[in-house]
């Protein structure tokens, strides 16, 4: 008896554990997972065409993805954020970041999805990946 009550708490550790480790990765996304809208991209290439792309073309964001791998995407948002533009960082809308940072993605060929991106509502759950 003693034993099948020990193999039966360790079936449900297991279970238990297994459960946990599969909702972890479910939660855990890439930017090939459509982590921003069309309507995002849309309002951002407004953005980047007005106060970016003198300094900063597609391929410079392909290699700044790039040397930003598998980490969170709120990561670089808040760099670009405190960074840009050069001239006077900060000074843009937290939405115009986010749409120019959509944009970014668009131009290097991450895919478009439902929802849109989002400081505040999972981007540290986001990773970044280089371009293909």
């Amino acid at each position: 008896m003693k034993n099948a009550m020990l193999v039966t708490v360790k079936y449900a550790l297991f279970v238990a554990g297994s459960v946990v480790a599969l909702a972890a990765s479910a939660q855990e996304k890439t930017l090939h997972d459509g982590v921003f809208t069309e309507a995002q991209a849309k309002a951002g290439e407004a953005v980047y065409e007005q106060r970016c792309v003198t300094c900063h073309d597609m391929q410079y964001y392909s290699n700044v993805l790039s040397s930003w791998q598998s980490q969170p995407l709120l990561y670089l948002w808040e760099a670009i954020m405190g960074q840009m533009p050069a001239d006077n960082p900060g000074s843009m809308m937290f939405s115009e970041y986010t749409e120019v940072l959509a944009y970014i993605l668009d131009g290097n060929g991450f895919p478009a999805g439902d929802t849109p991106l989002d400081p505040d509502q999972g981007m540290d759950q986001i990773k970044i990946v280089a371009p293909d």
